[in-house]
């Protein structure tokens, strides 16, 4: 028997001075039941090692979307 899931995803990266440093994605169910599967990777080790403090502050705003979009999944729910 065929099962579907329909997933949202989301991607994003974290660039210094117009170079990639980071790449992030997260996979999230539509229905909102199970959490977010969220990928982390250094794509350019050097330029996070000099700039560590702004790479981090973009992997968090990027999961701190992850978690809007899954309270805005979990509202319609509800």
């Amino acid at each position: 028997m065929l099962e579907t899931n329909k997933n949202i995803t989301l991607t994003g990266i974290s660039k210094i001075d117009g170079v990639q440093v980071a790449y992030m994605s997260a996979t999230i169910s539509s229905d909102g039941g199970t959490g977010a599967n969220v990928n982390k990777n250094i794509t350019n080790q050097e330029v996070y090692n000099a700039n560590k403090v702004a790479v981090r502050a973009d992997i968090a705003a990027f999961e701190t979307k992850v978690y809007e979009v899954e309270d805005e999944l979990s509202k319609v729910e509800e």
